[in-house]
């Protein structure tokens, strides 16, 4: 029980430095380690489980022995247990991701110019861009083998060119600020746990924070957050009558039907970036 206490504090401590932080960096941080706490906390849990069944016969008459046998190993198994498995969720998670969408292909030459442009002036390079004939108007970042940006191709014929350039820039950003790599093993392990209410709103919080953060590096290297903004909602309306929850892992948008919004809501990051556009104004 003090070992568990001992991980719940710890989480409660975290979220107490998240709730309290201005910092868009110290709060990815807390939250990065919230998820690091609550993963051990389960992988010790379970490793307890496993050995108390297994050694129970063997400690019936030394049952202080036995307790502190269980503890050393089940610590020893979460710490050794931990690394090769986020190691292996963080490989195995974005490819999966990227193999549901179908029909990838190579963008027009004038757009895959425009995203060279951009991914350059943003200093990320190595990045590409695909396209997916997906009639929802989608695009998000992943990274597989190489940072990869996916947009649909309704999504491109709906944005106008300084719009495309917005969100195009959004989602670089995700890739300049090391989105994909957390939001990855925070999706995947949300999926591997999905009874855990610690990782459910992480994985929320985590989300709310990214993308404003994307929303705020985009509008500092492009200077047009109110095309952002523009996009956003015409990508809202798109999908106004349709089942934005099918599409969550793959829209910048709130799932608004999701039990716990995984998104910052699009009212707040319109306003936030109406705001950034008045001070780039003046």
């Amino acid at each position: 029980m003090s070992a568990i206490a001992f991980f719940v504090l710890s989480i409660a401590l975290m979220y107490w430095i998240f709730s309290r932080s201005q910092s868009s960096r110290t709060r990815s941080w807390t939250l990065g380690l919230t998820l690091v706490s609550a993963v051990f906390m389960w992988l010790f849990v379970s490793a307890s489980l496993i050995l108390c069944a297994a050694l129970a016969s063997t400690y019936q008459t030394a049952l202080a022995e036995g307790v502190r046998e269980v503890f050393g190993d089940a610590i020893l198994i979460a710490v050794v247990g931990g690394l090769p498995l986020t190691l292996v969720l963080r490989q195995a998670a974005p490819k999966i991701l990227l193999r549901r969408v179908k029909d990838l292909h190579q963008p027009p030459a004038e757009i895959a110019q425009l995203f060279y442009a951009i991914s350059t002036k943003m200093g990320v390079t190595s990045s590409q861009l695909l396209l997916t004939s997906s009639r929802a108007p989608i695009c998000f970042a992943v990274d597989t083998d190489s940072p990869t940006v996916v947009m649909s191709d309704r999504l491109l014929k709906l944005l106008d060119g300084d719009e495309l350039e917005a969100v195009l820039a959004h989602e670089i950003a995700h890739i300049r600020n090391s989105d994909t790599t957390l939001k990855a093993l925070v999706t995947a392990y949300r999926t591997a746990l999905p009874m855990d209410p610690i990782i459910r709103m992480l994985e929320s919080a985590f989300h709310k924070v990214r993308e404003t953060a994307a929303d705020e590096t985009a509008a500092k290297f492009t200077r047009k957050p109110l095309s952002l903004a523009s996009a956003l909602l015409k990508i809202n309306d798109a999908f106004s009558g349709g089942n934005l929850s099918s599409f969550s892992a793959y829209s910048i948008l709130d799932d608004s039907s999701a039990p716990v919004s995984r998104r910052s809501s699009l009212k707040d990051r319109v306003e936030r970036l109406i705001q950034l556009g008045k001070g780039i104004k003046s």
